[in-house]
């Protein structure tokens, strides 16, 4: 069901910039840089070297499994949060997670899944609110203020107008070994970190199991980690797609991953749990948490006649319209095997432009999360409006 939000990202629904460069791209299609040659029996087979079994596709019974166990490690109550991408709008996000902490009521995840700009905050959110110092300097800090640095001339001759190599240096700094022994020891607890990419290779999306790749220890893990969490965020046509090494039968290739929500504005229930109907009761209580890292009410305002103009309402209303189809049909799941849902979204007040990082910007979307939490205006019950 969750195939419903194959779209245009949301990401690239904001601003003139993203749309100048998908028409760039397309004059510039002719142009290939080589790649490796490999089978789709081997690619099937095949897993990053040394971290066999920390990846899942969507509708594998294994995933549904592995979430299972998040809720049986709950003791009766359980706390799920999926984060949306949104680039530059994930500061709303980390706002209200720190907002929610200063609060008193931020519960503690057994589960929580991360897309895109959101896979960057959920490790923070995992690992709760001793981590939210890192959280806002992750966001609002000099790094990401200078995030896209243009490549000039090459971006439109290679993959990605915006240089990846300043995300991948972001990730890493905040990316320390610390937290991965801390990710690594809550795994060992039950709970369960999940992150999204999107395979081009196989039009497939991947669900990363972060504290297993974690557990694992070591300078590889992070390696493994880091580069994980930037393919998720790798948005294609802004940063250059995100090569992952692995084996298949006996054979090392590179797989192409980008941005986890060109397959799904984000993730909460795999389609193996979507499609098995009623769950059989089992005397928990869930809670399901959604950070909308974007804005999901349309908007009145006259289309200019002109083709930029056109594509960007277009991309705009689609990339809204993926994701409240994922919402609706997370809803119904919520419905059916009476999970509590609550969304919370970026408020209409805030302007909302996923690729404008400058620090004012930043800041008054850190603000905007700390603000709906604060006034208790930030949950909503339920799907939005179509």
């Amino acid at each position: 069901m969750h195939r419903n939000a194959r779209v245009w990202h949301p990401l690239l629904s904001t601003g003139a910039v993203p749309v100048l460069m998908m028409l760039s791209l397309a004059l510039s299609g002719c142009v290939t840089l080589p790649r490796d040659s490999f089978a789709e029996a081997e690619q099937s087979a095949a897993s990053p070297p040394g971290f066999a079994h920390v990846r899942y596709a969507e509708d594998d019974p294994a995933l549904a499994e592995l979430m299972r166990k998040s809720v049986r490690s709950a003791r009766g109550e359980m706390n799920a949060l999926a984060i949306s991408g949104g680039g530059a709008n994930g500061a709303y996000g980390a706002g209200l997670l720190v907002g929610w902490t200063r609060a008193g009521t931020r519960p503690e995840f057994q589960l929580v899944t991360g897309v895109s700009a959101g896979a960057l905050t959920a490790p923070f959110a995992f690992l709760g609110s001793g981590w939210d110092d890192r959280l806002q300097q992750a966001f609002l800090g000099e790094s990401s203020v200078h995030l896209l640095r243009r490549r000039a001339f090459l971006g439109l001759f290679t993959p990605g107008f915006f240089d990846g190599e300043l995300l991948r240096q972001l990730v890493h700094r905040y990316v320390t070994d610390d937290m991965i022994r801390a990710v690594a020891a809550e795994h060992a607890r039950g709970r369960r970190l999940l992150v999204a990419t999107t395979n081009l290779d196989t039009e497939q999306l991947v669900i990363w199991d972060m504290g297993s790749i974690a557990a694992k220890g070591g300078a590889a893990a992070r390696e493994l980690f880091v580069t994980v969490l930037v393919a998720s965020a790798s948005v294609p046509a802004v940063f250059p797609p995100t090569m992952i090494q692995v084996e298949g039968n006996g054979r090392t290739f590179n797989e192409m991953h980008v941005d986890g929500g060109t397959e799904s504005a984000f993730f909460a229930i795999p389609d193996t749990l979507l499609l098995a109907g009623p769950l059989p009761p089992d005397g928990y209580k869930r809670h399901l948490f959604v950070i909308v890292n974007g804005q999901l009410d349309n908007y009145f305002s006259i289309t200019r006649r002109s083709t930029i103009s056109i594509i960007h309402r277009t991309v705009e209303a689609a990339g809204k319209a993926s994701t409240r189809s994922v919402l609706f049909t997370t809803a119904e799941f919520c419905v059916i095997n009476g999970c509590d849902l609550k969304v919370a979204a970026l408020p209409s007040s805030q302007k909302d432009a996923s690729l404008n990082f400058s620090a004012a910007h930043l800041q008054s979307l850190f603000a905007a999360g700390e603000t709906d939490i604060a006034n208790d205006t930030a949950w909503h019950t339920g799907p939005p409006k179509r």
